[in-house]
């Protein structure tokens, strides 16, 4: 939420320039949709999440595998 008329200002003149960029890749054919940006965002960002919370878990696994002789 912005209040002044400055960040007022700055958010509309955001939304115009990503609606505008949006409109220019859909146009050229670089996207279907204004959602498939979002879509292949959040894709990305589930699998990242998911590949490095799988690399920190076999990592602490291994430290496990130690056998001690006692």
């Amino acid at each position: 939420m912005v209040r002044t008329s400055e960040a007022i200002r700055t958010h509309f003149f955001s939304a115009i320039r990503a609606f505008t960029q949006l409109e220019l890749m859909r146009t050229e054919e670089l996207i279907e949709n204004w959602y498939e940006v979002q879509r292949n965002l959040s894709l990305q960002v589930a699998r990242d999440f998911i590949l490095e919370q799988l690399a920190q878990k076999s990592c602490l696994n291994s430290h496990h595998d130690i056998s001690v002789n006692a």
